[in-house]
């Protein structure tokens, strides 16, 4: 007993003299790019509405996180014209084109979509839908 008390009192005493203080090693900063880029597509993908051929009152934007590649994709338009169907069928004409300009090769859905109503600024009823993806290269 003697004998293991004197062998951890040595060792104790050589721990505590060649002990390194933390004020000697470097510090180095990781830094982590956590910006997400705003994106507009060039080629929305909105569809045409087939009584007058114009596109219909809508908008497509990504949020990118090239980090974690993930993108969010918002399906804005006027909460009369909104058609669910329609939204995902853009969305994911979107993403396609998004994944060939960025070098990916496969996508899935990390959430159910998720659908918004609400009022912009000038009073008018909108609709918004949300897909959250994650990308793979």
């Amino acid at each position: 007993m003697k004998k293991i008390l004197a062998f951890l009192t040595i060792l104790s005493t050589f721990t505590f003299v060649f002990a390194q203080s933390t004020d000697d090693v470097p510090k180095e900063k990781v830094t982590i790019d956590k910006t997400i880029q705003k994106i507009v597509p060039e080629n929305q993908r909105i569809a045409t509405n087939p009584e007058t051929g114009k596109p219909r009152p809508a908008s497509v934007r990504i949020e990118y996180s090239e980090q974690y590649d993930e993108i969010r994709v918002y399906y804005t338009c006027m909460e009369v014209a909104f058609d669910k169907t329609e939204a995902t069928v853009t969305i994911s004409e979107v993403v396609k084109d998004f994944e060939k300009e960025h070098n990916y090769f496969k996508h899935t859905y990390l959430g159910r979509d998720k659908t918004r109503h609400f009022k912009d600024s000038r009073g008018i009823k909108m609709a918004e839908f949300v897909s959250y993806i994650k990308l793979y290269r």
